[in-house]
This record gives structure tokens, C-alpha cells and sequence, in this order.
């Protein structure tokens, strides 16, 4: 089935809004470690500032997937794009606040506002994805994920310079300015291009069946072992992002680079990952099954964590091209693993929960936001500890062995399924229209 027109140029959309949001998110990670330490704060207190927005993500997230049909997909979307767009820019004045506190209190206040406008905002776009785009959900999230990439490639080295010639304020202000800009072209088309049954699914009772059935289809889910297993992946592949993105600045500083060397030495990971997701999510919409490109994902990540580093138990030096290398292979496993894993949320979802279908994509889409955060927000937080105690290379072979139980779980699933005890799991309780993967039965 071919895309029509406006199909197009709602993909187009939603990609732009994701590469502000991926600038927003990105843009400070070669300098706001150097900023804070400056204050005098450690790598636990920063990387707090880091984790935080997505600790927020998290709690937010299945808040909006739960009332989503309530308040309805175009007001939650405007709300999002607005409040990261400001908070992005207000971001950039704590170059102005003197004490450490002062700018880290401010951080982590600013953080979380952010993080509750980006849960609202992610969880109304994979909505409007799953309910626009049927037979290609994963093929279009995996373009909007590609995007996100595409700007994590910019975020690091266009901060890094933007850094060194506008100090600390010119790169919020540019990536706030941007998210601005974008979001409001965007809001400003959805209605044309997004039917008015999704976009203003709203209902104004508070006791309405509608509420109640989302509610529902929240137990369901978490109820549901497949559905968790997926979101479990999701957690894991946002952690191993979250924790490099963190902490390889710090890393890399033993290589003498500069701010600038240190920004494009990101591209290692994120051009991987922007080139794989889109074919991960076309494999997973045609030819090969997500419960596949799970393991082989979490594979590269096992493979990725000897490198990176390398990792302590080798004993071997530091060594910067190692150290890429690695960075590339994580980048190709993050890719395959939050492809799979999304695409598996949506199939176990939709079987799960006794719902319409697009009630089943509100509350997976904000499940799954939830999820990403969670990973994204454990991976720095955590990791600031982990990294005072052990080092860069003493916390990675953690990282590795959380990949292994992950490879090993999803070999058993694989066995199950092939033995055909997961057979009746696979299929739709609620005929064709309700299962967007009928090619698997």
C-alpha cells in the first residue's frame, strides 16, 4: 500500500520534531560536564542532572497514555512540543547562576518540567504513528528514531562548537529556538493532516467507559509477561545509550581531545544507529521476525562492551580506536534492540488488552515511552556511582552481563515459540484488524 501525500509530509513532520528533540537532548553533552565541574560538582551530582529529565519521562509517561483518549492526542502533543521548547532555552542561563547549587538545583527543576513535556510529546506522536500509519508502524517509528539519531550525530559536535563560540548559552538557545519553530509548523498542519477522530479523541467525563477501558487495558498490560519482556528490552537498550552518552566525554578526556574532537568522537555510535534503526524497522515489518532482531541485538551490545574501553578484565590499555570501534557496534545492537522491542510492545498489546485498537496504542505508546525513560534515567544516575567506585572500564562489564541475561532470555522465548508453546501467545484474540503482525500466524 503506497503512501499518500500527506502521509508523506506528516513523516517528514514528525522527523523534524525529532531532530529538535534529539538536539535538545543531545546538544550539551560535550560541555555541560565541564560547566558543572567548574562549579565544583562530581560525576554523580551531574549525572543526576542527565537522568532526572527521564526520570520524570517515566513517571509521566503511562499518566498520558492512560488519559490520552481523554484529553485528546492534539492538546497533550502541544503541550509537549511548547514545554520542551522552553525549557530548552531556559536551560541556557544557568551559565549565571554563580554556586554550585544554584545551578544545579535549577537544572534539575528545569530538567524534570522538560521531562514531563517530552513524556506528553513522545507518547502523542508513537499515537498518532499507530494509528495513522497501520501495516507500517515499526517502518515509520523506526525513521522517527533514525531522525532522533541523525540529530544525536549533530547534538555533541555542533554543541562542542557552538560551546567554544557562544559559551554556554548559544547552544540552548539555538536547539530551544529550533524545537520552537518546528513544533509550531507541525501543530499548526495536524489537522489537515491527521484525522479529527484521532486528534481529538478527548471525552470531558471523568468516569466515561472510555476512561475506564484505558485504565483496564493499563492493568492488562503490566499483567501481561510478554508485553513486560518487551519493555524490559526497551529499558536495557536506553540504558547502555544513556550511560555512554554520560559518561564518554569523561572517558575520552584521557586522550587529551579537545571539546570539538570530543563532540564528533559521539558520531561513532550515532551514525550506526541512525543507519541501522531504519533497516531494522523495515526487516521487522517484512521480512524478519522482531523476536530475531531482539537477540541479535543484544548480541552486538555483548560484543560492543569488550570494546568500549576496553572493558577492565582484559587488562588491556586504553585505546581510542578500540574504543570506536566498539561504539559502532553498540550503536547497530541499541538500534536492533529498541526496533524489536517496540515492535514486540505493540503486537503484545494489542493481543493483551480487550480495547479498540487505538486505545491499545495510547496506553502501549505511553508504556513505552515510560520504558525508554526508565533506561535512559538508570543509565546516568546509576552510572555516576558505578563510574566514582569502578571507572569507565570497571562498569561496562556490567553492562555485558545485563546483555547476556538479556540474550539468554530471548533464546528461551525463541525455543518456546519453536516448540510451539508460544504459538497461541503469538496470535490476535480480536480478529485482523486488531493484529498489525498477521503475517507471523
Amino acid at each position: 500500500m503506497e503512501l499518500t501525500r500527506d502521509q508523506l509530509e506528516l513523516i517528514v513532520l514528525l522527523c523534524l520534531v525529532y531532530v529538535s528533540w534529539g538536539l535538545t537532548d543531545s546538544i550539551q553533552a560535550p560541555f555541560y560536564p565541564i560547566e558543572a565541574e567548574e562549579k565544583g560538582a562530581t560525576s554523580t551530582e551531574y549525572g543526576l542532572v542527565f537522568g532526572i529529565i527521564h526520570l520524570a519521562m517515566f513517571l509521566a509517561g503511562p499518566i498520558f497514555g492512560h488519559f490520552m483518549p481523554r484529553l485528546g492526542v492534539k492538546y497533550v502533543f502541544i503541550f509537549g512540543v511548547l514545554g520542551t521548547a522552553f525549557c530548552a532555552c531556559f536551560f541556557g542561563f544557568l551559565g549565571y547562576f554563580p554556586t554550585k547549587w544554584s545551578f544545579l538545583g535549577t537544572s534539575y527543576g528545569l530538567r524534570v518540567l522538560e521531562g514531563i513535556a517530552e513524556a506528553g510529546a513522545w507518547s502523542s506522536v508513537l499515537t498518532i504513528i499507530a494509528a495513522v500509519f497501520k501495516d507500517r508502524v515499526t517502518s515509520v517509528y523506526s525513521l522517527t528514531q533514525a531522525a532522533f539519531g541523525f540529530a544525536e550525530i549533530l547534538g555533541p559536535s555542533v554543541g562542542g562548537v557552538m560551546y567554544e563560540v557562544g559559551d554556554f548559552i548559544f547552544p540552548f538557545e539555538f536547539s530551544g529556538g529550533l524545537c520552537l519553530v518546528v513544533g509550531l509548523i507541525t501543530i499548526w498542519r495536524l489537522p489537515k493532516l491527521v484525522g479529527p477522530a484521532i486528534l481529538n479523541s478527548s471525552t470531558s467525563s471523568e468516569s466515561s467507559p472510555q476512561s475506564q477501558s484505558s485504565f483496564s487495558s493499563l492493568k492488562e498490560m503490566l499483567s501481561d509477561p510478554w508485553v513486560l519482556l518487551a519493555l524490559l528490552g526497551t529499558v536495557f537498550g536506553a540504558v547502555c545509550r544513556g550511560f555512554i552518552e554520560t559518561f564518554l566525554e569523561s572517558y575520552l578526556a584521557l586522550f587529551g581531545l579537545s571539546v570539538s574532537q570530543i563532540g564528533v568522537s559521539f558520531l561513532a555510535m550515532s551514525v550506526p544507529y541512525m543507519l541501522a534503526t531504519p533497516l531494522w524497522g523495515w526487516l521487522a515489518d517484512t521480512n524478519l521476525l522482531p523476536e530475531l532482531i531482539s537477540p541479535a541485538g543484544n548480541f552486538l551490545i555483548f560484543c560492543s562492551m569488550l570494546l568500549i574501553g576496553p572493558a577492565g578484565y582484559l587488562h588491556l590499555q586504553p585505546d581510542f580506536l578500540l574504543t570506536e570501534v566498539g561504539l559502532g557496534i553498540l550503536g547497530v545492537g541499541t538500534a536492533a534492540t529498541l526496533t524489536a522491542t517496540f515492535s514486540l510492545a505493540q503486537k503484545h498489546a494489542l493481543r493483551a488488552a480487550h480495547c479498540t485498537a487505538d486505545e491499545a496504542h495510547s496506553v502501549i505508546s505511553g508504556l513505552w515511552t515510560s520504558a525508554f525513560a526508565f533506561g535512559n534515567f538508570l543509565g546516568p544516575t546509576v552510572g555516576g556511582p558505578l563510574v566514582d567506585w569502578l571507572g569507565f572500564t570497571g562498569t561496562t562489564p556490567i553492562l555485558q552481563v545485563w546483555a547476556g541475561l538479556m540474550l539468554v532470555t530471548d533464546m528461551i522465548v525463541l525455543c518456546s515459540r519453536a516448540c510451539g508453546q508460544a504459538g497461541g501467545q503469538l496470535r490476535s484474540k480480536g480478529g485482523s484488524q486488531r493484529d498489525l503482525y498477521q503475517r507471523l500466524d
